[in-house]
């Protein structure tokens, strides 16, 4: 059994001004920093997992000296 081809898109028809849908405003200047501020605290949550795993190993502490028998 095939499926049959969907139908082509089409916008949805609209009486008025056709210009209105030509115009792209974008995003306002508050959804642009709230976007903004949301990638800096994601790349800040990623680094800050990931750094401890970028330090060296600490080294195996020394042995006590001052314990070691007089001769």
């Amino acid at each position: 059994m095939t499926a049959k081809p969907l139908p082509p898109h089409r916008p949805p028809e609209r009486d008025g001004d056709d210009e209105e849908l030509l115009e792209d405003r974008g995003r306002g200047l508050g959804l642009r920093l709230l976007a903004l501020v949301g990638a800096f605290s994601f790349l800040m949550l990623g680094i800050s997992s990931i750094a401890p795993l970028l330090q060296p190993a600490p080294s195996p502490p020394l042995p006590d000296q001052r314990r070691s028998p007089a001769a």
